[in-house]
């Protein structure tokens, strides 16, 4: 068991939930607000085209809306993803993903990869939070320190385990690595396969300070944790 075991409320403000499945429609977006303001939820996102819906079911409360950059593959070009990053601050996204180019990080281009999330954390300028989506389901160990390096080198201030499209749980083991590399001042989201609290307070052991869990099994968490 984790030395630090949030429990209700606590727990919920280290969570995100999300509706960010190509198949996500508006239905979907309006219940995800829901959920996101009766767990009072740390921030709820949802696909790019969604945000300017998602946003006003939000106002006034303490979850965030967020939304991705480049995703799910990392692979669009880096000036599309600086695009889209200012389209979504524009929209109103009070926090956002980056997917990085896993192709690149691969290939061992390691400098067109950082330079690829460089360009996008340029592009924000520190008006909201942003996290480096890794991929770990796609990366070896080395490929993994080599991500992880590539977000720190781009001056990242939050990394984060994956898309949750691969199908592949982030484990501890991963996050360590990460953390390894990230060092003690930069957070960690673990996202991917989080289905009980033993696997939650494992990552929170390992490292991680926040989570991106399916809807309904965050709330069935939450309400474990305030039992």
């Amino acid at each position: 068991m984790s030395p630090v075991e949030p429990t209700g409320h606590a727990l919920a403000r280290m969570i995100d939930i999300s509706a960010v499945q190509a198949q996500h429609g508006r239905a979907d977006v309006e219940a995800l607000a829901r959920h996101a303001l009766a767990g009072d939820f740390v921030a709820a996102h949802v696909l790019p085209s969604w945000v300017p819906v998602l946003r006003p079911l939000l106002d006034g409360s303490h979850t965030n809306a967020g939304s991705p950059v480049g995703f799910p593959s990392g692979g669009s070009a880096t000036p599309v993803k600086v695009t889209e990053a200012r389209w979504l601050l524009d929209a109103g996204v009070q926090e956002m993903d980056v997917v990085m180019n896993v192709g690149l990080v691969r290939s061992g281009e390691l400098a067109a990869a950082t330079r690829d999330v460089a360009a996008v954390l340029e592009a924000v300028d520190g008006r909201v939070p942003v996290k480096v989506i890794l991929e770990v389901g796609l990366l070896d160990e080395a490929q993994l320190r080599d991500a992880a390096r590539v977000a720190v080198d781009a001056g990242a201030a939050s990394l984060k385990t994956g898309t949750g499209w691969q199908g592949v749980p982030t484990t501890p083991a991963h996050v360590r690595v990460i953390r390894e590399i990230a060092g003690a001042e930069r957070e960690i989201k673990a996202s991917g396969g989080i289905r009980s609290l033993a696997q939650l307070h494992a990552l929170l052991d390992a490292g991680a300070t926040r989570f991106g869990i399916n809807t309904a099994y965050a709330v069935q968490l939450v309400a474990e944790a305030a039992s």
